[in-house]
C-alpha cells in the first residue's frame, strides 16, 4: 500500500499532467484563432481594394474600347459588384462569430486551469503539513534519524516536487490568462471600420503573445515526461 506522502506526490503529478495537457490544447485554439485573424484581415483588405485608376491612360483606353453596359454598372458601383459585397460582409461576419467562439473557448479552457490551481495548492498544502508532521516525529538522535530515513524518501525530497510543480502551474495559469485577455480585448475591437494599421497590429501582437515567457514555458514541458 502507497504512503500518504507518495499519495500526495502521485496527486501533484498528475495534475501537472493535466495542467499541461490543457495548456497545449489552449495553444492549439491559439493558432487557429491566428488563422482565423489572418483572414479576417485579408477580406477587409479585399473590401477596401483602391477603385479603378482611371486616371490611367492604359486604364482609360480599355475602359473607352470595352464600355458596355457592364463596365457602366461597374464603374457607376465604384468598381465593386453588389453580390461581391454581400459575400464579403458575409464572411466577415463568419469570422467575427469565429473569433467570438475561439474567446468563449479559451475562457472555459482557463476556468479549467483555475481548478487545477486550486488543486495543486491544496496538494502542496497537504505536503507541506505532512512533512512537518514527519520532521517532528523523527528522532534528533542520529542513528534513530539513519533508521527513519532508511526506509522512506525524505520529506523534503518529495515536498519540493510539490512545490516546484504548483509553483510553475501558478507562473504559466497567470501568463495564460494575460494572454487571453489581450485577445478578448483584439476580438472585441475587431470589426470592419478598424484601420489596415490597426488591424495588422493586432495580428502581430496576437502571434507574438508578448506575456508568455518562453523560458518557462520550456521549463514547465521539461517537466512533463
Amino acid at each position: 500500500m502507497a504512503s500518504p506522502d507518495a499519495c500526495v506526490e502521485d496527486k501533484v503529478h498528475r495534475i501537472f499532467l493535466d495542467f499541461m495537457t490543457k495548456v497545449a490544447r489552449y495553444d492549439e485554439l491559439v493558432d487557429a484563432g491566428k488563422k482565423v485573424l489572418l483572414k479576417f484581415h485579408q477580406e477587409v483588405e479585399h473590401f477596401r481594394r483602391p477603385k479603378l485608376l482611371t486616371e490611367s491612360s492604359a486604364i482609360i483606353e480599355i475602359v473607352k474600347s470595352n464600355y458596355s453596359d457592364r463596365m457602366r454598372s461597374y464603374l457607376e458601383a465604384g468598381c465593386t459588384h453588389h453580390d461581391e459585397i454581400i459575400q464579403n460582409m458575409n464572411r466577415l461576419h463568419a469570422y467575427q462569430e469565429k473569433l467570438n467562439d475561439h474567446i468563449n473557448k479559451a475562457k472555459l479552457l482557463l476556468e479549467e486551469l483555475q481548478f487545477l490551481e486550486e488543486d495543486v495548492y491544496s496538494a502542496a498544502l497537504t505536503a507541506s503539513l505532512s512533512s512537518s508532521r514527519n520532521t517532528d516525529d523523527c528522532p534528533d538522535h542520529d542513528n534513530l534519524t539513519n533508521v527513519c530515513s532508511e526506509d522512506e524518501q525524505q520529506p523534503e525530497d518529495w515536498l519540493d516536487g510539490a512545490v516546484s510543480f504548483a509553483s510553475v502551474i501558478v507562473l504559466v495559469h497567470n501568463m495564460l490568462k494575460m494572454d487571453y485577455m489581450m485577445q478578448e480585448k483584439i476580438v472585441k475591437a475587431f470589426w470592419v471600420k478598424t484601420s489596415s494599421s490597426e488591424i495588422e497590429g493586432y495580428c502581430q501582437m496576437w502571434d507574438l503573445r508578448p506575456y508568455i515567457d518562453d523560458n518557462v514555458m520550456q521549463l514547465a514541458w521539461q517537466l512533463v515526461p
